[in-house]
């Protein structure tokens, strides 16, 4: 059935990602992109199931069905997605939360340059998402040279940005804790050296261009990117060959990048600021042409020597492994020896954020047999608490 006519509907900016030209529709009624999507796709019955919005290939049905509701040219949208912008890129070089069994079907949320979104505002239209934004090596905006933000300043949650209409326009909003982007919402980010920027900034701009191109060039990125980010020494190390890079004794990947560590494709999948500094170890270490062949840089040299074997890597990085049944009285033991556990009960005191990380721990410990087989308690599993590291 053919969905009914809106009223009103603005067109789709040049460079705008589908999500985001529908949720600048959506926001005029009050809805969301999602349930839009929903109410569309199922001619305003059901708003129970909406549909996810895949910015990278949308399906043609769906696109056919938003371009006839906001009288827009089908192909127009399906030029949005970015398949049709960057044929020749594969999705590993797109920005995702992380490896397969971390996110979800949906890409992760998209980082944004809080500069663009004040240029939108100043200009008197609407705010939007950049298709440019989800590249996995974008880190730097290239219109106002600022480090792109992938976290709330204010609630300090990973940002997910909403559009609400205000005064007739769309405006960018963290869908966490309502706090505008744009214009005094930006005033808690702290600035940032210019000349790491710019360095950073001709880094990103000549991966694109290799990424684009050559198939050959983008192995050699790829292999390079994988090289610092493998694990150090063995397979199952936590601690990746960019801790020789930082040159600290003891130094271990914070939480939030801690999965990136032995991935087949690390960028993507690391919060912008590790993408950022990522690149300038890139640059530092295998010069401005990355290869990673007989004629290494003697710095690469280096840090390639103590990475673990890619191929032991690879095949260890999961493996698979047999369900394990047990029956309930066993898992009611479990549960009786984690809550008895004196990590646990030390835990009361911190917060609930470091309270679920121990609980996972002592579940995951508990549920792979560590206690029987050591003959010791579940407290005696190493504590790895997340260390912040400040990067401009």
């Amino acid at each position: 059935m053919t969905p009914r006519r809106l009223p009103v509907a603005p067109r789709p900016y040049r460079d705008e990602l589908p999500s985001s030209w529908l949720a600048r529709v959506a926001c005029r009624y009050g809805l969301t992109a999602q349930e839009l999507a929903g109410h569309l796709a199922d001619d305003g019955n059901c708003f129970s199931s909406p549909a996810p919005i895949d910015d990278r290939d949308p399906a043609a049905d769906l696109a056919k069905v938003w371009a006839q509701a906001c009288g827009v040219d089908p192909d127009r949208l399906q030029r949005l997605s970015l398949t049709r912008r960057f044929p020749r890129r594969p999705q590993s070089w797109y920005v995702s939360l992380g490896p397969a069994w971390l996110r979800s079907a949906t890409a992760g949320p998209t980082p944004v340059c809080f500069a663009c979104f004040a240029a939108d505002i100043d200009a008197g239209r609407d705010a939007y998402l950049r298709a440019g934004w989800r590249l996995a090596e974008h880190c730097i905006c290239p219109a106002h040279g600022q480090l792109l933000h992938d976290r709330c300043w204010s609630c300090h949650r990973r940002l997910c940005v909403a559009l609400r209409l205000h005064e007739g326009r769309a405006r960018p909003v963290c869908n966490h804790c309502d706090l505008v982007l744009a214009g005094r919402g930006g005033e808690g980010v702290q600035p940032q050296d210019r000349a790491l920027v710019r360095a950073a900034l001709a880094v990103q701009q000549r991966i694109t261009a290799s990424v684009q191109g050559e198939i050959p060039e983008r192995e050699q990125l790829e292999k390079a990117l994988a090289t610092l980010w493998a694990p150090l020494d063995r397979p199952t190390a936590a601690r990746s060959v960019l801790a020789l890079w930082f040159n600290e004794v003891g130094w271990r990947c914070p939480y939030e990048a801690r999965h990136a560590v032995g991935a087949e494709a690390p960028l993507g999948q690391l919060p912008t600021r590790w993408r950022f500094l990522t690149l300038l170890a890139l640059n530092d270490v295998f010069g401005s042409d990355p290869r990673v062949d007989d004629a290494l840089p003697s710095a690469a040299v280096h840090l390639a020597r103590r990475a673990a074997p890619r191929q032991i890597r690879l095949s260890n990085r999961r493996p698979r492994v047999q369900a394990v049944k047990r029956s309930s009285a066993e898992y009611e033991r479990l549960a009786r020896e984690i809550l008895a556990d004196p990590g646990w009960i030390a835990a009361e005191a911190l917060p609930q954020r470091k309270r679920e990380r121990i609980r996972a721990r002592l579940i995951d410990a508990a549920l792979a047999g560590n206690s029987a087989v050591s003959g010791t308690r579940l407290s005696s599993q190493p504590r790895c608490d997340p260390q912040a590291i400040q990067i401009p």
